[in-house]
């Protein structure tokens, strides 16, 4: 009977002292570390809006079409047979500057989905509007 209780009791300790153990909740991904790394180019979509009429065109995405978010605060890209590299940067946690002068609203951002959208007005009734999602 003491070998019992001692063996409950070891194992209560032991229980206690694994629950203290447990590694504290990781925090939460800033915009910046959801956006960096690889993408894969899941379908991009422009609009030419002239003359009250929608031109739209629909790109999908092969998988070899990458687009890579570093550190360094560089994308470099591989789409549709062509390389570029460009600088990026956030604005607040809701819009991302690439190359410093095209500014896309970030629509979706999740551990697996990056969606982000530009309209460019060039009067009241010319515009042109793309959309690029991208997922891992």
């Amino acid at each position: 009977m003491k070998k019992i209780i001692a063996l409950m009791s070891l194992t209560i300790v032991f229980a206690f002292y694994l629950s203290a153990c447990k590694k504290k909740d990781k925090q939460p991904q800033t915009t910046i570390e959801k956006i960096q790394g690889k993408w894969n180019l899941e379908n991009e979509t422009d609009n030419v809006h002239t003359g009250g009429q929608d031109n739209i065109t629909n790109s999908p995405g092969g998988i070899s079409d990458v687009v890579d978010f570093r550190t360094d605060g560089k994308v470099y890209s591989d789409v549709f047979g062509t390389k570029d590299t460009s600088g990026y940067i956030l604005s607040g946690d809701t819009k991302i500057v690439l190359d410093g002068t095209e500014i896309f609203d970030i629509k979706t951002l999740t551990s697996n989905s990056f969606i982000i959208y530009n309209k460019e007005i060039f009067s009241s009734d010319e515009y042109d509007e793309v959309t690029i999602s991208l997922k891992r």
